[in-house]
């Protein structure tokens, strides 16, 4: 299904009874799914006058299908602890990641930023927080969080 497609589908469905300040961010995130199997859901960080920090919520299982890779020794006997952390790029709980130069997890990182902000800013303009000069605000991933 090509994504104006998957669009109109997923508007259908989403938008009866919503809160729809928040819920054209909702529909991107189930969107960017396609692309990023492990994410599955997001919270608000905060907003500012032009962007909307967010935390993304990644599926631990799948994020470590997705990157072929076990969690850092730490994670694996604490594994109660990776639920409290925030961290900055979505592999940092992996061992993947400390082969990965930081140049490396900062690519991918702006790839999903912008894969993401593209299919927010093509939802319809009613589903679109806009910014004083009504231009959609960015949406910025802050942090990464493992369930």
């Amino acid at each position: 299904m090509a994504n104006r497609d998957l669009i109109r589908h997923i508007l259908k469905e989403e938008t009866e009874d919503s809160d729809i300040n928040t819920k054209g961010i909702d529909i991107a995130i189930k969107l960017i799914k396609k692309s990023y199997s492990y994410i599955i859901g997001w919270q608000l960080n905060r907003e500012d006058n032009f962007t909307i920090y967010i935390d993304i919520i990644c599926d631990i299982e799948k994020l470590k299908e997705f990157y072929n890779s076990d969690l850092k020794f730490f994670y694996l006997k604490h594994k109660d602890e990776l639920h409290k952390e925030k961290l900055s790029y979505a592999p940092s709980a992996l061992k993947i990641s400390e082969t990965m130069v930081s140049d490396q997890k900062h690519g991918e990182y702006i790839e999903m930023k912008q894969e993401l902000n593209e299919i927010y800013q093509m939802l319809p303009d009613y589903l679109v927080i806009k910014d004083k000069y009504m231009d959609p605000k960015e949406l910025y991933p802050d942090k990464f969080m493992y369930r």
